[in-house]
């Protein structure tokens, strides 16, 4: 430290000799910016838990259900248990628009399919309920919402397992451990159509995702996800389906569904995740809420920017003696704004980097559960913690302009400062 510029060294031996001085100041800026950061970390947290939900629940931008465009033509109906054929001559039956076909609706920028059927599955010999979801692997990457904490693969990694036979299947790890079944294990499946037709589907268990979007678990029942293709081949034909679509921002989808109905489809479900996201966010509990929490990040900094010029102030004004000798005995101005400035950049640093830590901690500690979404579902996707850097990268941005207004305060008083005056005899340092 000796070999240390002056200006260091000088700022270095006061916070260690004058430790106490400092504890205040201190304390006050790492509880204050603490309670900020996790104030702005629980309102962008419950922000971003709106939003997983609601896509969760739709499963991208926007999602319609078609049962199909019905044409007259002689032949099979689908709508009929495979093997059978309807008794009517001509039939009448479903002719599904294919996927591609969505992107000539204004405002879509890809769409891809998805099913879920109702089904058992017969593990430890007993029939066990199962939801069976049927997707398009090629597609959906580009469309569908995933986290990453749904699986612990990656999206890319389960549906190249998805590929490498049409009867692969994914499972949640909860049921692998339940009924002691291992990747590469067959499962006895049975989909049901329509309520009442049943069809065997063999599957076989190529990976693990504990969640998938669409798909919500239920007790005493497990969930499937694999190929929609190998679904309809072994129905005999397509049934209805939901096209998920990766909209442009403004873009509703009941202008999609009424487009699509225009075209002779089927329309039985549609849904919007920016329409509902905007619906629960109008909601007066959750204005509530999350203003409550916006005052209560922006008291929290501001009692630490008071905190730290209240102190540079009086602090200041205590060591004006201090001051007047170092000026006497030989500092610059250039070296005293230097001492000055090691030394707030000091407490600046270690204040805002220990509140920041605590700040974070805790909100990884308590946030998960403040769940404040109603239902049968409320936990699902669950909580992941945001940290609102871009609010907390404001308070540093303020407690940077401080630390550089302080010092120019600082040194515009030293100039103004009466050595004689400062170190007359009686006054001590």
């Amino acid at each position: 430290i000796s070999a240390a510029p002056l200006p260091i060294l000088l700022a270095l031996r006061q916070v260690g000799r004058s430790r106490e001085q400092y504890a205040g100041p201190l304390l006050l800026i790492v509880l204050t910016l603490g309670m900020a950061c996790l104030i702005a970390t629980t309102a962008k947290t419950l922000d971003h838990a709106l939003t997983d939900q609601v896509y969760y629940e739709v499963g991208a931008d926007a999602r319609v259900r078609e049962a199909g465009e019905l044409t007259e033509d002689a032949g099979p109906s689908v709508l009929a248990p495979p093997g059978q054929f309807s008794s009517s001559a001509p039939a009448q039956y479903p002719r599904f628009l294919p996927v591609s076909e969505h992107l000539s609706i204004a405002g879509v920028r890809a769409a891809t399919r998805l099913a879920t059927y109702g089904g058992a599955v017969r593990l430890a010999g007993r029939e066990v309920r199962a939801s069976i979801t049927g997707i398009d692997r090629a597609s959906y990457p580009g469309v569908g919402f995933f986290r990453p904490d749904f699986s612990p693969d990656s999206l890319g990694a389960l549906l190249n397992r998805l590929a490498l036979t049409d009867q692969a299947a994914l499972i949640s790890s909860a049921d692998m451990r339940r009924y002691n079944l291992r990747v590469g294990d067959p499962l006895d499946v049975e989909l049901y159509i329509a309520g009442v037709a049943r069809v065997a589907m063999p599957l076989t268990v190529a990976g693990v995702t504990d969640l998938f979007p669409t798909v919500y678990p239920v007790e005493g029942a497990i969930f499937v996800v694999t190929n929609l293709d190998y679904m309809f081949e072994r129905m005999g034909g397509e049934y209805a389906y939901d096209v998920l679509m990766r909209t442009q921002p403004g873009t509703a989808a009941a202008d999609i569904a009424a487009s699509l109905v225009r075209m002779g489809i089927d329309v039985r479900l549609v849904k919007d995740a920016r329409a509902m996201i905007a619906a629960e966010q109008t909601v007066p509990e959750r204005q509530g809420i999350l203003g409550l929490l916006s005052l209560g990040f922006l008291a929290s900094a501001l009692l630490s920017v008071l905190g730290y010029l209240f102190h540079t102030l009086l602090a200041f004004e205590r060591r004006a003696v201090e001051f007047g000798v170092l000026r006497a005995i030989g500092l610059s101005q250039r070296q005293m704004a230097a001492y000055l400035g090691v030394e707030q950049a000091l407490l600046i640093t270690v204040s805002v980097g220990a509140g920041t830590a605590i700040g974070v901690l805790a909100s990884m500690l308590f946030i998960p559960f403040f769940q404040v979404r109603s239902g049968a579902h409320a936990q699902v996707p669950p909580f992941t913690v945001s940290v609102a850097w871009t609010d907390l990268a404001a308070v540093y941005i303020v407690f940077g302009a401080m630390l550089l207004a302080a010092i120019a305060g600082l040194v515009w008083r030293l100039q103004h400062l009466r050595l004689a005056t400062a170190i007359k005899m009686g006054e001590t340092v």
